[in-house]
């Protein structure tokens, strides 16, 4: 059971230092780790690599023990201010059995990634931790990341992380799917990573808590079906609200010719209005490009009336 206040690391303004791990996949060119690096120094950071964060093996950045020490030792060096993965790709949940999550939490850092980096969210959250669905070290390594995406990044960083999430009304339209105002702590993830965490030592409870979750490439039936077992399971029955981010690339994606007769928008309101909890639909959270730096582990409210979505306490000590 996490503790009933999240536990809070500080906000690393310019003049920080960035600790880079990969725990999942590698990069796949050394020119984006670079232009990442430089990023980070054009904006007054320093960087520091994690020993193994160049390693290739395989699908992975490295052995699991040497991603699992990479992630321990930047929580625990004193250089470091915050913490942000190479990538998601496909590994992370191998490095949890490794780590020592207690120590983690007694040395909080800023921790950001996405995608499959959803399990050590998950894991991070369980003992309390605030975490952040945010953008790993290839993506500002785009040759011209999004404003949208960085600005939001760079103001969460620095501590402004109380608010409202913002949209992106030029790509996304907000949907509420279901009616509704709800409070609670935010959860969750990428659908099919957080769906993996469940029967784990770290699954995390979602009983009064705002589920998060995003997906991409994806058919819409494998969505449907995902959630179905979610409900079937009784993983959602306490639940006060939930929110969907983008869920980039599925709504035609094609799998071996599987039904396409749903819209999204209706497979998700037939999936999961029957919880009577609100849901908001389309803020710009996931694998689209843009993306709205989320805390996680903190409170937030829900208001699927208004179209808002609100951290409602720090996710960062100023």
């Amino acid at each position: 059971m996490a503790p009933t206040e999240a536990i809070l690391a500080k906000a690393a303004p310019p003049g920080s230092t960035i600790g880079i791990v990969t725990p999942g996949s590698q990069a796949e060119s050394r020119a984006e780790v670079l232009r990442g690096i430089a990023w980070w120094e054009a904006h007054g950071y320093r960087v520091k690599l994690a020993d193994g964060a160049l390693m290739e093996t395989d699908w992975h950045a490295g052995p699991p023990e040497v991603r699992a020490r990479d992630l321990q030792q930047a929580f625990a060096d004193p250089e470091i201010d915050a913490i942000q993965t190479m990538r998601g790709g496909y590994g992370s949940a191998q490095v949890i059995p490794l780590l020592d999550l207690e120590a983690i939490a007694r040395q909080p850092k800023a921790f950001f990634g996405l995608s499959d980096i959803t399990a050590l969210h998950v894991a991070f959250n369980k003992v309390g931790l605030a975490t952040f669905y945010g953008p790993n070290l290839t993506m500002v390594g785009d040759p011209s990341p999004p404003s949208f995406t960085t600005e939001r990044f760079l103001s969460v960083l620095g501590g402004e992380t109380v608010g409202a999430v913002p949209p992106d009304s030029e790509r996304l339209n907000l949907i509420g799917l279901s009616p509704g105002r709800a409070s609670g702590r935010l959860l969750g993830g990428c659908l099919v990573d957080f769906m993996y965490t469940i029967g784990t030592p770290w699954e995390i409870s979602l009983d009064e808590a705002i589920w998060f979750f995003e997906e991409t490439a994806t058919a819409p039936i494998r969505i449907d079906r995902a959630l179905l077992w979610l409900d079937q399971i009784g993983k959602l029955r306490g639940v006060r609200g939930i929110v969907i981010g983008e869920l980039a690339g599925c709504e035609w994606y094609n799998f071996q010719s599987s039904p396409r007769s749903k819209t999204l928008e209706v497979l998700l309101a037939d999936r999961l209005a029957g919880l009577g909890v609100p849901i908001l639909y389309g803020l710009p959270l996931g694998h689209g490009s843009t993306l709205a730096t989320l805390p996680l582990g903190v409170q937030a409210t829900v208001d699927a009336d208004a179209l808002t979505l609100t951290i409602d306490e720090p996710a960062l000590i100023p």
